[in-house]
């Protein structure tokens, strides 16, 4: 059997051709964010969340079920977004949810400048600098807010295997940048946080034993996740 053929497409293409499949694929990055997030609670409840590259809103479902006060979700991808209006129609009718398309490497539209909590998962894989997109978090963050992030951990990146996904014998590659420790702490000083606090998940035999697809990764880390506070 051939192997796939692969197709190099931009971060936007990328996601308007995977938006309607991407949350029925088994995607192992995605069951390491949810998993970590089951283990390592953030502090949603009664929180103003700003999700930023929200894609389906998966993260803004759960952190409506875990008692946020709103939901704000930022991506640049009007197919995603359209996904995440799907699947938060009932909240949204409720006045909980707002979702905004917006290129996160530019300048955002008008939101509020107080919220609680930032959130950003799988994304900043696919920028070339973090320091844009995390300044601009920041100026929406009240002081002592929380910044969340989970990325594909920076070995897996340079070892070829990013942002992805396989279609009628193609597989679709996405524009993946790795961005390791060094350069997160750099980032975030620069956008005006405090120091971070590293986690990396690794495809040890838990892990595995839950998510299988990392059986070829083992040992190696798989998610690099972050925290750090607005100062």
């Amino acid at each position: 059997m051939k192997p796939a053929n692969t197709l190099q497409v931009d971060v936007g293409a990328g996601y308007a051709a995977w938006a309607a499949g991407y949350d029925a694929q088994d995607n192992p990055m995605i069951a390491a964010v949810e998993r970590y997030l089951d283990r390592h609670a953030l502090p949603f409840r009664a929180a103003r969340v700003l999700d930023i590259g929200c894609g389906t809103g998966r993260t803004m479902a759960r952190a409506l079920a875990e008692g946020a006060a709103s939901v704000t979700g930022l991506d640049a991808s009007p197919e995603m977004l359209a996904r995440a209006r799907s699947r938060l129609a009932e909240p949204a009718a409720r006045g909980l949810v707002t979702l905004v398309q917006a290129d996160l490497a530019k300048p955002w539209p008008e939101l509020a400048t107080d919220f609680q909590l930032a959130v950003i998962t799988l994304v900043l894989e696919h920028s070339q600098r973090m320091t844009p997109i995390l300044r601009q978090a920041a100026r929406h963050l009240a002081k002592d807010a929380l910044l969340f992030i989970a990325e594909i951990h920076p070995d897996m990146l340079k070892g070829g295997l990013g942002g992805h996904f396989e279609r009628g014998g193609t597989t679709y590659a996405l524009p993946s940048h790795p961005h390791d420790e060094e350069e997160f702490t750099t980032s975030l000083h620069a956008a005006g946080f405090g120091a971070p606090v590293f986690d990396t998940v690794r495809a040890d035999a838990e892990t595995i034993a839950a998510i299988p697809k990392f059986a070829k990764k083992a040992g190696a880390g798989v998610m690099l996740t972050v925290r750090a506070l607005r100062m």
